[in-house]
């Protein structure tokens, strides 16, 4: 959208729920957000263009029309855009180049409809009769057969269940193409009413829906708010109202959707009972249908597409159905059958849904995110397809096994698969047999009677070696090419083997064996094969040491680069154990046992889940300052995934120098039931459990100053079955899983599920290279967001990265990069960069930034209900070997790329609880640093109880100490503010829902704190405690807390009620400016003036008061106000107004003028958060973000 020349407030992002999905062709999607256009590219999920198209309305629908041919390679289509009362005709015109490079698009405004009499629930393109062919012409995006001439009229379908028909001031294709933006609107009487009839039904309709291009044969589907739904014929030929031809009846709730089949001989509908039903309308005398459950909420829309239906729901799920009209309607068994639910936004409601022809499913989300799936993954990827799944019979027994007894039993005991054309056979007698799968014939390998009656078998990676366990603790050793005869050795202990692990070693010839045992104990083996001379040996190193809580151990991994070995056991704990520490094991009395501890210990990695599988990946040099980058990965029977990095090993990357251990709790009820099972964790889990420590460092690592930390990252639960493998294929992560006794493969570094199980398994789709076609945002209302001011550019001739952190009512903290910039072949983004949700998660009201001494490394404080405080550690990096890009703007500026960076966020610490009640909330926060004590962050907080307290967050110890606290207030108090003077004096502000706001001096009190806590020299911390749910909770301590009883100046009755937001700003001598809104929809300004007593280290109010106000700033509660200067405010509400204000002082009289200058609609629902970030040197405009139910950007300046 053009800026007029007099705006200072231009709207430039936009991420808000996705309402409208349509299909150019397989590779273009349009979308609606907002008032915004895109079209997005499907193979490659870049955004091609994005246009504002005016007003304070949201696109609702896209109706497409047929394509003109623009020469041999390029195409134009006509199409409508509608919402609330207006509605758009514009052109998309794709250009394309026979180079191979993508397409080239723009967008084209040809008539603007802003004003029509009625809500639009439906529109259509109309032709004349003569023009199309075919009985049935389609609704649907093809147009088949698709018409040569363009529409000549459109019909538009309104909530009050009439329709009206314009034609089309003139021929579209006759008006050149050009890209334009919005300029004004056009009026309606430009097009001519031709047609108007009303329904003989005089109702209210929440939904609507035309079939048929032609006036002649357009019907109209209404979804009435008394539950049931009408078809009736638009051009009806008698009378002034049109007859209602059919009545379904039979839903529950109001209809919300409603759709026809392509033939037009069935209607879906969708319904608030959340149920969807299908009707067939082809004999109207007995109209039969059937009924769908499986939704948990509401049904938004269904798409019956071939043999299946498509339907989407405010449960944020996709699911697919099976069509009922291909069966017989009267037979209603088996109707239900939901052949997929697909789960993948986040929050509340999937909004839209389109189907390209090539049979993918385009989702939008209320998140704001949209994600592409794939209708024939149902068949191909179900594995319990007949013709994807063989049954393998043991061959006769007398063939390999002529002397079996008839008492005798012969079934597998286990099996291994070797190849893709081999597997291996363990059997109740003993013997062990090779499987060419294909030509379906046997052999024997070895048989023996340690292998009688019981078998355990596991196969190296490269399919060359076989181990098998048996019940008296031997292994057998096994050759599958005879390169060696097989091998017997004992595990020393004789006790039955149950779980073999046979990992690659340092060589091709050696492998690291791991043996859990029946008693709950783990052996370890170093193997190797001598080719030359045909032999193996088998010796043994160690056992290892378990933790009481663990059962038994279901996945391991060996990395010979660092020797050592990963554990993950059935109750969700990672070991980690270091085979070079060998040499300083105590072996005790028994000189032939070694025992070696865990220097690692990670629990609840998935919840009280097996840990199934492990991963450890080593990325040379593309760690942070060049380091070694070491990742891990674990899945589990949670159904989830996580990322681990690994900290403080050789030449990899450390958490800092001169970082000590963290000491073990002593309370042994903090490492148990901490928080309630989360099932449904989807993104990164912080809770205890995020990271795990080392318990002795070894002497290398406490003369470096090191510790070795698995730093969880990442993780994402993409299945309520099982995930059991994870592994690497090509450079993308690609999951196992089972969930309704079907196997699936997920690639994860894609987004989708794999389309087939070929043994010649591709990681790659040649449809799309990510199903998350565009990030998702948060889920529901976002209730603070905050730009990082202090990040610095990541390497020489780069920008400093624009990093935003957000939290909400979805209790997760997100990280997004904001890339501010155009090019020609993307647009403004929002990159997100971690998503982390607490195990046991809180929603997140406020967050505030920290700086700290090392180099791109910063301090993020969250808080919110049940009395939650957390601080993390937010770190930035990039690969060492990243050279900085140069790109052009949409204007042909050439302009240094934002950088792609890497962030780790890890949880340090979580505040202890202060107050008397769980519900209690912490509703703001404000953190500052004083000169001359390093490490240490002072975070004030208001709670709901009306306190209002400072802590110490101190960096060292990782731990919060309370310095202050007040209870003054006897309201719930709403915000808190700070200004640090250069002499050292720290004033704070405090607003509650009585309306006023006071004024603290908290210098005296932090000298006394300070001066205490620093004589301690931390021989007292206080260890964070998790708040305990049921339990009494643990309580912070009062050991060094100040106590404030009364502010230096209170401002009474600046607003009638809560005040919602507030921001202060230094002036100097003229002294400090209070900004306020408040629930009473009032903006109000307020000037205290102080002095500094340096003697007493005190700070005196000289005078407190309002000086301006203006009842009427806003048509709702003012949820955030921001001071860009001095002398301009910004606010915005509930009303979903951002506005600009001049404020105006008097130097005299210190009275103040409020003055309006600029108002704009703002396109999020619920905003309930501003923040600015200051333009940089070579800038002029800020930029402002407001979020709610979604973000967007504004840049504001002269």
């Amino acid at each position: 959208m053009t800026a007029h020349p007099l705006q200072r407030m231009v709207p430039v992002h936009s991420t808000t729920p996705v309402t409208a999905l349509a299909y150019h062709d397989a590779d273009i999607l349009l979308s609606g957000q907002g008032p915004y256009l895109k079209a997005i590219r499907v193979s490659t999920a870049d955004t091609l263009a994005c246009i504002h198209l005016g007003g304070d309305w949201k696109v609702h629908r896209i109706v497409l029309a047929n394509v003109q041919r623009i020469g041999a390679t390029s195409e134009a289509r006509l199409f409508l855009a509608f919402g609330a009362k207006s509605l758009r005709i514009m052109r998309l015109t794709v250009l394309r180049s026979g180079s191979g490079e993508g397409p080239k698009l723009y967008f084209q405004h040809l008539w603007n409809v802003p004003h029509m009499k009625d809500w639009i629930l439906d529109a259509q393109w109309l032709w004349p009769k003569a023009d199309l062919q075919g009985e049935f012409p389609t609704t649907r995006s093809s147009l088949n057969p698709a018409p040569t001439k363009p529409p000549t009229s459109i019909a538009i379908g309104y909530a009050h269940n009439f329709v009206e028909v314009f034609d089309l001031p003139q021929d579209p294709f006759s008006i050149p193409h050009q890209q334009n933006d919005l300029s004004q609107d056009d009026d309606l009487h430009d097009f001519r009413l031709s047609f108007s009839v009303q329904s003989e039904e005089h109702c209210t309709l929440f939904c609507g829906r035309f079939h048929n291009n032609t006036l002649e044969d357009l019907w109209f589907a209404s979804g009435t708010v008394f539950c049931h739904a009408l078809l009736w014929k638009v051009h009806h030929g008698t009378g002034v109202e049109a007859p209602v031809a059919m009545s379904l009846i039979g839903h529950e709730g109001i209809l919300f959707g409603i759709r026809w089949s392509d033939n037009g001989k069935a209607v879906c509908t969708v319904s608030d009972d959340r149920t969807i039903r299908v009707w067939d309308i082809t004999n109207p005398g007995k109209i039969l249908h059937t009924t769908h459950f499986g939704h948990t909420a509401r049904v938004w829309d269904c798409q019956i597409i071939g043999t299946y239906l498509v339907s989407i729901s405010e449960d944020a799920s996709c699911r697919v159905w099976r069509n009922p009209l291909l069966t017989d309607l009267s037979d209603k068994d088996d109707m239900s059958d939901c052949l997929a639910c697909w789960e993948g936004h986040e929050g509340k409601s999937a909004w839209s849904v389109a189907v390209s022809d090539n049979a993918v499913v385009a989702t939008g989300g209320g998140d704001g995110g949209i994600h592409l799936w794939r209708l024939d993954s149902i068949v191909s990827g179900s594995t319990d397809a007949e013709q994807n799944t063989k049954d393998i019979d043991l061959p006769d027994t007398p063939t390999y096994y002529p002397n079996i007894t008839p008492q005798e039993k012969e079934f597998i005991r286990d099996f291994v698969i070797t190849s893709n054309t081999q597997s291996v056979y363990g059997t109740n007698t003993g013997y062990i047999l090779i499987r060419d799968d294909e030509s379906e014939t046997w052999s024997t390998l070895y048989n023996s009677p340690l292998l009688k009656n019981y078998v355990t078998m596991e196969s190296s990676r490269c399919g060359r070696i076989v181990v098998a366990g048996c019940l008296t603790g031997k292994l057998v050793v096994l050759s599958v090419r005879n390169e060696f005869v097989p091998l017997i050795a004992d595990t020393l202990d004789g006790i039955k083997i149950q779980f073999i692990f046979l990992l690659d070693g340092a060589g091709e010839d050696d492998f690291t064996i791991a043996v859990f045992r029946a008693n709950c104990t783990v052996g370890v083996f170093r193997l190797c094969i001598s080719t030359a001379s045909s032999t193996a040996t088998c010796t043994y190193l160690c056992d290892l040491k378990l933790p009481n809580s663990n059962k038994a151990i279901h996945a391991a991994f060996y990395s010979p680069r660092y020797n050592l070995l990963l554990l993950g056991s059935r109750s969700g704990t990672v070991l980690v154990y270091n085979l070079n520490h060998l040499s300083t094991v105590d072996r005790g009395t028994d000189t032939e046992r070694a025992v070696l501890d865990s220097i690692v210990q990670l629990e609840r990695c998935h919840g009280l889940d097996s840990v199934s599988s492990i991963l450890m990946v080593t990325e040379l040099g593309e760690g942070f300052e060049g380091k070694d980058r070491i990742i891990v990965y674990t899945t589990g029977r949670d159904g989830s995934w996580t990322k681990y990095r690994f900290l403080g090993l050789p030449d990899g990357e450390v958490i800092g120098a001169g970082t000590t251990t963290e000491e073990e709790d002593d309370d042994e009820e903090n490492d148990k039931d901490d928080f309630e099972d989360d099932s449904d964790v989807i993104g990164a889990s912080a809770g205890g459990d995020t990271q795990g420590r080392m318990r002795s460092p070894s002497p290398n690592d406490q003369e470096n100053g090191t510790e070795i930390v698995l730093q969880k990252i990442y993780s994402s639960k993409i299945t309520k079955g099982w995930l059991e493998q994870v592994f690497l294929m090509d450079g993308e992560l690609l999951l196992l899983g089972f969930f309704n006794k079907k196997l699936f493969v997920y690639n994860e570094s894609k987004h989708f599920e794999l389309r087939s199980f070929a043994r010649e398994l591709t990681a790659g789709s040649e449809l799309f290279q990510n199903a998350k076609l565009q990030n998702n945002f948060h889920g529901r209302e976002v209730r603070h967001l905050r730009f990082l001011g202090e990040a610095q550019p990541l390497t020489e001739g780069a920008p400093a990265p624009i990093i935003t952190a957000s939290g909400g009512e979805d209790c997760r903290l997100r990280l997004f990069q904001y890339i501010p910039y155009k090019t020609q072949n993307s647009c403004t983004a929002l990159r997100p960069l971690c998503n982390l949700k607490p195990r046991f998660g809180a929603a997140i009201r406020c967050l505030e930034w920290s700086y700290t001494d090392t180099a791109h490394s910063y301090l993020l404080f969250t808080g919110g209900a049940i009395e939650s405080m957390r601080a993390w550690q937010v770190t930035l990096s990039i690969a060492n070997s990243y050279q900085v890009q140069v790109v052009q703007d949409h204007l042909g500026r050439a302009i240094p790329e934002h950088t792609p960076l890497s962030l780790g966020c890890l949880e340090l610490a979580q505040c202890p609880h202060a107050s008397e009640t769980l519900e209690t909330r912490i509703m703001d926060l404000s953190v500052f640093r004083l000169a001359g004590h390093p490490g240490k962050h002072f975070v004030a907080s208001v709670y709901s109880d009306g306190a209002s307290r400072v802590w110490l967050f101190d960096e060292t110890s990782k731990n919060f100490v309370l310095a202050i606290n007040s209870n003054y207030h006897n309201k719930c108090i709403l915000q808190v503010a700070h200004v640090k003077f250069s002499e050292g004096g720290i004033l704070m502000f405090t607003a509650a829902t009585d309306g006023n706001i006071t004024v603290w001096d908290l210098t005296h009190a932090l000298d006394a704190f300070l001066a205490r806590y620093t004589a301690d020299a931390g021989a007292r911390p206080v260890h964070a405690q998790r708040p305990f749910i049921g339990k009494s909770k643990k309580m912070a301590s009062k050991y060094y807390v100040q106590n404030l009883t009364k502010p230096i100046a209170e401002i009474s009755a600046v607003h009638m009620s809560g005040v919602n937001s507030m921001c202060v700003r230094d002036l100097g001598s003229e002294g400090i400016l209070v900004v306020s809104g408040g629930d009473d929809n009032a903006l109000a300004v307020s000037l205290v003036k102080t002095v500094w007593s340096p003697e007493s280290r005190t700070i005196h109010a000289l005078s407190a008061d309002m000086i301006a106000r203006d009842n009427n700033a806003h048509g709702s509660a003012i949820q955030a106000v921001s001071i860009i200067s001095p002398s301009e405010v910004v606010t915005t509400s509930q009303d979903q107004m951002i506005s600009l204000w001049r404020v105006g002082i008097s130097a005299e009289t210190s009275a103040a003028a409020l003055v309006k200058q600029e108002s704009q609609f703002v396109h999020v629902p619920d905003p309930s958060t501003m923040d600015i970030l200051p333009a940089s040197e070579d800038e002029t405009r800020h930029s402002v973000a407001i979020a709610g139910i979604g973000v967007q950007i504004f840049q504001v300046g002269p």
